[in-house]
């Protein structure tokens, strides 16, 4: 009789299965944490991508002044300031509510002072990791500058800018030289304003930096009759309403100024030309004062008058009105808003107009305001006229 051998038993014991269990558990809990580490690093980086676009909206903040000179109401460079601000869930920016998982404390601070022409500009970020808590405190800072470039004068920027200096114009010059002004061919231009006084002008600033008391023709001629000068110039057209003409020895009276040298402040009044043909502008008269300071970077304040006796004498008097312009992008010196209030810089298209009407003409786009009242006869009419209309 044989006997057949029971099959082998064959499977898993009970201490195999825990050895197992322990094994799996270790690599899920590596991969747990490895998950936890890139979550974390991920909330982290978010966070860090998050600072820097707060630190950027800031510094973009800080170069949107939309002038140079303080004013309420408009962003300015003389305004820009250094401050603090918390940013959390739901902080409203740029008019949408900000979504965050932490809180940001932002500061900017900025160095120099608005005389300079550029200054240094400080801005950190900094915010509590929410993992690691206080004791992970996370900070970004920024440094940058920030330039005192006019925004008035950025249309020139379509021209190009030759040895990297200010803006130009087409005339490779700078902006607050004024067109009729001849370049010397040494890096400066010259306005004759008459026989014995010419006003010479550095093209790269477009400030006055010499005055003359002779004719200048060429570079040559400055080395005598020629001193240093601290200034600047107003200038800008004369023009004809209806009836009206132009009195004689017509000229700009700048004896309601304050802060300038009285001595060294002159005016003159030409025939207004074509820039294209050179031929007289029938109507029209170009003025051109140089108001000097008594130190660079020094300001005046006050109102330009124009004066002539047969502003109000004879049997025709006039009105004097002036251009007020409503540019929200410049200030109100730029938009010829009288009296000047210290000016530190050349203004241009500073224009009137001269009628025999009783009220200021109406033109389209652009608002005339009452400048001087030199209608009616005799003193008693307009008891101001020696102020508002000067004979000279």
């Amino acid at each position: 009789m044989s006997h057949r051998m029971p099959p082998l038993q064959r499977g898993f014991s009970l201490i195999e299965a825990l050895i197992a269990l322990v094994i799996t558990s270790f690599g899920l809990l590596a991969i747990a944490g490895v998950s936890l580490k890139l979550a974390h690093n991920e909330d982290v980086a978010r966070q860090r991508g998050e600072a820097v676009r707060l630190a950027q909206e800031k510094l973009e903040e800080l170069r949107s002044f939309t002038q140079i000179e303080a004013q309420a109401g408009k962003v300015s460079w003389e305004g820009l300031t250094g401050s603090t601000d918390t940013i959390t869930d739901g902080t409203v920016l740029n008019g949408e509510a900000y979504r965050t998982n932490t809180t940001f404390e932002r500061s900017w601070s900025l160095l120099d002072t608005v005389d300079d022409q550029w200054r240094r500009v400080q801005i950190t970020v900094a915010w509590t990791d929410r993992v690691n808590g206080a004791a992970d405190k996370q900070t970004l800072s920024f440094s940058t500058i920030v330039s005192k470039s006019d925004p008035f004068e950025s249309g020139s920027l379509a021209f190009p800018l030759p040895g990297n200096t200010t803006l130009k114009r087409p005339m490779n010059r700078n902006l607050n030289i004024p067109i009729p002004a001849t370049d010397l061919g040494n890096g400066q231009s010259v306005v004759q304003l008459t026989s014995t006084f010419a006003v010479v002008f550095s093209n790269d600033s477009g400030y006055v930096v010499l005055t003359c008391t002779k004719v200048i023709t060429t570079a040559a001629d400055l080395e005598t009759g020629c001193t240093e000068s601290n200034a600047y110039i107003v200038a800008g057209y004369v023009s004809l309403n209806g009836s009206a003409s132009f009195p004689s020895g017509l000229v700009m009276n700048t004896a309601q100024l304050s802060g300038h040298v009285p001595g060294q402040t002159t005016c003159s009044l030409s025939d207004a030309e074509d820039q294209n043909t050179g031929n007289p502008i029938a109507g029209y008269k170009y003025y051109l004062c140089v108001v000097s300071v008594p130190s660079e970077g020094g300001a005046w304040s006050g109102t330009m008058r124009l004066a002539a006796p047969a502003l109000n004498t004879g049997s025709t008097h006039y009105r004097v009105c002036r251009f007020q312009y409503a540019d929200k992008n410049a200030n109100d010196n730029m938009n010829n808003i009288q009296p000047y209030v210290n000016v530190a810089d050349s203004l241009d298209n500073q224009n009137y107009v001269i009628t025999s009407a009783s009220t200021c003409p109406t033109i389209t786009g652009l608002d005339t305001v009452s400048h001087q009242n030199c209608r009616g006869s005799g003193s008693n009419s307009n008891p101001n006229r020696a102020n508002d209309c000067p004979a000279s």
